[in-house]
């Protein structure tokens, strides 16, 4: 899960010299919202893993994580950015301000959208059954991808409405191929994890 390494790419004359020059870092936020009045986080113990064999789950069916050599580093990675910047991180039963929730995939032709099925379980103080949505539009699925993809969503617990959605305020989406070795995978993730909050300087304390 998650091959994503460092590797000589040769299937076009021209193309990139090195798989890591076809990595994709997209991110996007709620610009009505104030990230100023927020200051603490918390992260998930594992990243969950999307593919479309177990989705969506059944009722009282946990998910299926990435393995740990690749999980570690991508929430090591966001919390030394999260601390950096000046956030402080607590407990997930301590009321925090934000909960960064971190997926990854690897699939040809996935089809994804926020379901509850995936953090209900896990989202601290909640049943489940709550919705997912992105501030200002609602897109039903993400597909096209053609290698492993990771998926960092902030969300913000005091934002639930009436309508029982839990608000996405930063979102980002990391892609890249399936190529290389434990060391070259994890720097990769490194480096893309650490683009993602660079070109998010809203974050920044």
């Amino acid at each position: 899960m998650l091959s994503i390494g460092l590797l000589m790419y040769s299937c076009a004359e021209d193309g990139p010299d090195y798989v890591d020059e076809l990595d994709v870092v997209y991110t996007n936020y709620n610009d009505d919202f104030d990230f100023g009045t927020t200051t603490t986080y918390s992260l998930p113990d594992n990243v969950i893993k999307v593919d479309d064999e177990t989705f969506p789950l059944d009722d009282g069916d946990e998910p299926d994580f990435i393995d740990d050599e690749y999980g570690d580093v991508i929430l090591s990675s966001i919390a030394s950015n999260m601390d950096e910047r000046g956030w402080q991180r607590v407990d997930k039963d301590s009321n925090p301000d934000v909960i960064i929730l971190p997926a990854a995939m690897s699939t040809l032709n996935l089809y994804y959208y926020y379901d509850w099925g995936y953090w209900g379980w896990w989202y601290p103080g909640y049943f489940p059954g709550w919705g997912w949505w992105y501030p200002g539009y609602y897109p039903p699925f993400i597909t096209g991808y053609r290698s492993g993809t990771v998926v960092l969503q902030m969300t913000h617990p005091d934002g639930i409405g009436l309508d029982d959605n839990i608000p996405v305020i930063w979102t980002a989406s990391i892609n890249g191929l399936f190529e290389g070795s434990t060391t070259s995978i994890q720097e990769r993730i490194r480096n893309t994890v650490d683009q993602a909050f660079t070109q998010s300087p809203y974050l920044t304390k």
